[in-house]
């Protein structure tokens, strides 16, 4: 009798599961119509372009301010910290 209940209890709850992934009698996927995943698509995609538009506004602004006739590299400045001479007496 127990197994009967128990075995009950799995097929409704797997049931549940199915029932919760696609519900053809609504046409809901994991809770939500189409047009529901639609936006929550269309939100992300302009949230993320305007990340990525952001950043590349930030990097050619950066960009702008850097001088062509500086070096990029400077292999004989010497460390800021080395330039104070500490006198004892």
């Amino acid at each position: 009798m127990a197994d009967k209940d128990a075995k009950k209890d799995f097929e409704e709850a797997e049931g549940g599961w199915k029932q919760f992934i696609y519900n053809p009698g609504t046409g809901q996927f994991m809770g939500r119509t189409a047009s529901s995943w639609a936006l929550i698509f269309l939100f992300y995609l302009v949230f993320y372009g305007f990340l990525a538009g952001l950043f590349s506004f930030t990097m050619w602004v950066m960009l702008q301010m850097l001088d062509e006739y500086t070096p990029k590299y400077r292999d004989r400045v010497s460390s800021p910290g080395n330039n104070f001479i500490l006198v004892l007496f």
